[in-house]
């Protein structure tokens, strides 16, 4: 019987050469290769001409890179930051757990500088077209386009397609992250080479440390090959079932479809996830039959290739045209004028005469330029009021916010979906794991300010009073602020009864993420808006009053540590203003008169 590990390599050699060597059919009459697009992005982002620098004549050919500056227009306007982030719950009484895990995510963005890692993914977003994160233990981690295989390239999303991703590892990196891997004395021993790669493509640099090719594949497997290489008991009919399952591989490489597999090290079945469970995806251009959609690096491809073109054409042109040559009929004129004349010499000669020279098809060219650019700022959403650049003179006030508006109306879109993914792998990957194993140490560190201390008290407070409202029974105003205040003694005299109830008010406790840019998932700016347009029409100021906490509460700002009138001071407030008494006329009496 053939070796199990050779089926599930065999398999995974078959799928990466399929990948890098083959195309597929998106449409009628239009083959696609995503290897391929990733490998010609490549040269048009790092400005490289795939036959070289120069051409058939040894001309230099420049590179006038007009993608650059349309992609940082579309990162400049997006605007994301780590602070239009933000923990929340639906529920009141979960406001002491969202203020610790807010301040636990602030933490987190400022520690593992995620501000950097946000404009890294809407730079690649933007010029690639795609990005994907994956799940990793205690965080994420952005994939590399140029080392992830897409076997379905067709598909509309990952959960329906398998992805390969190779990585170069040294020998304490295999060993750190291979923990628990078959076969890595024999691998470390054998199947290293001091070669590296930063993809199939790319040349070989020579290293002085042994680098190792791996490979990691997520997706559907058959259940009697992954069961058989376990050392499980096959069923019968296994070999009709498929289950998805991380596989990983460890292999060399040769040329673009040479890769071979030479050792599985890990295989694990995770019935019940797809590719969704571990990825997640952004893509700024709709579906076109194909799971990698466009950038503004492929959308401007045609745009790019006509501006070298025109620009080298002027540069060589104006190369000949800026040369000062002399004519004459006289053979025995001097030759060279330049090193053999001195200023003011004289000479004799018949017809000496200065040769024209001039480029005939430059004022075409230059329509043609500013044709291609103009076609490459509509593709791109890049006018002239989206650089930043003043309008022409004379161009109506009015026509300029019009067009602002409209482009960005693109942008607003582009922040939708981009916070799409981001919200689920905030929500879902980062901060359970956040506030998962919150220590003591850490509430009281995070909340160490006297202020923050006193407010988290009294919402500890709030919250263990609405918790044991059932409990409570009846009872009026006043002894209700009695239990209040007598609890708010009792844990600012007892640390560690403060940070039981801390951590009680964790239970149950389900944090949501709102990115603010949007509120897609939220609406949280919609409703506070609604509140703001009603607030003026209520007289009743009590309900008026509620209605602008409710409007501040959805602006994200605590206003439980705002100072506010007391009892006595709103009752003084709202008492009538008693008039000073007329003295009063006494009669004049006859004696007095």
């Amino acid at each position: 019987m053939e070796d199990i590990k050779s089926v599930l390599a065999k398999k995974m050699e078959l799928e990466i050469s399929d990948y890098l060597t083959k195309v597929v059919s998106v449409s009628i009459d239009n083959d696609f290769s995503q290897h391929k697009l990733v490998r010609r992005i490549s040269l048009f982002e790092n400005h490289i001409y795939p036959t070289g620098k120069f051409d058939k004549q040894g001309n230099y050919k420049y590179w006038y890179d007009i993608q650059t500056p349309r992609i940082d227009s579309e990162v400049k306007n997006i605007d994301f930051d780590t602070k239009n982030i933000t923990a929340y719950s639906p529920a009141d009484v979960d406001e002491v757990p969202s203020i610790i895990t807010n301040l636990k995510l602030i933490e987190y963005m400022r520690e593992t500088g995620q501000a950097e890692e946000f404009n890294s993914a809407i730079e690649e977003g933007s010029g690639w077209g795609n990005v994907v994160w994956k799940k990793v233990k205690g965080s994420y981690e952005r994939v590399d386009l140029k080392n992830f295989y897409v076997i379905n390239q067709t598909a509309e999303d990952l959960s329906k397609s398998t992805a390969i991703e190779r990585h170069q590892m040294t020998q304490s990196e295999l060993r750190e992250t291979g923990a628990g891997w078959k076969n890595i004395d024999e691998i470390i021993k054998s199947g290293g080479k001091n070669l590296f790669k930063s993809n199939v493509d790319s040349t070989q640099q020579d290293v002085t440390v042994p680098i190792y090719s791996v490979y990691e594949r997520n997706g559907e497997v058959n259940v009697k090959d992954l069961k058989e290489w376990q050392g499980e008991t096959v069923l019968d009919g296994d070999e009709f079932k498929v289950t998805f399952a991380k596989v990983i591989g460890v292999g060399t490489e040769g040329t673009r479809a040479g890769v071979k597999i030479k050792w599985i090290v890990f295989a694990k079945d995770l019935g019940g996830m797809n590719n969704s469970d571990i990825y997640q995806e952004y893509h700024r251009g709709r579906y076109k039959g194909r799971w990698m959609r466009e950038g503004l690096y492929e959308l401007l491809f045609d745009y790019e290739v006509r501006a070298n073109e025109i620009g080298n054409q002027i540069a060589q042109g104006l190369q000949y045209a800026s040369k000062v040559i002399f004519t004459g009929e006289d053979k025995q004129i001097i030759q060279n004028v330049i090193t053999d004349l001195k200023n003011g010499d004289y000479l004799k000669g018949k017809d000496l005469k200065q040769v024209e020279v001039r480029m005939n098809g430059f004022d075409q060219l230059m329509a043609d330029w500013n044709r291609n650019l103009q076609e490459a700022d509509s593709v791109a959403n890049s006018r002239e009021i989206v650089q930043g650049i003043t309008p022409a003179s004379g161009t109506p006030l009015g026509t300029s916010q019009l067009l602002n508006t409209n482009a960005n109306k693109l942008y607003d879109f582009l922040r939708e979906k981009l916070t799409i993914p981001l919200t689920v792998l905030m929500e879902k990957w980062i901060v359970p794991d956040l506030i998962k194993d919150i220590k003591t140490q850490e509430v009281l560190r995070l909340t160490g300010d006297s202020k923050m201390m006193a407010r988290l008290r009294e919402l500890v407070v709030e919250s263990w009073y609405i918790k044991n409202l059932v409990k409570i029974g009846s009872h009026s105003k006043e002894i209700a602020d009695t239990m209040k205040q007598q609890k708010l003694e009792e844990i600012s005299k007892d640390e560690a009864l403060f940070l039981k109830e801390v951590r009680k008010s964790f239970e149950g406790f389900k944090t949501r993420v709102s990115i603010v840019i949007t509120g897609e998932n939220t609406k949280r700016l919609e409703e506070r808006d609604s509140f703001i347009q009603f607030i003026p029409m209520v007289e009743d100021p009590i309900r008026r009053n509620a209605m602008i906490e409710e409007a501040m509460r959805r602006s994200s700002i605590d206003i439980g540590g705002l100072p506010k009138s007391t009892d006595e001071q709103l009752a003084r407030q709202q008492a009538p203003t008693e008039q000073p008494k007329q003295p009063t006329k006494q009669p004049v009496s006859n004696a007095t008169r």
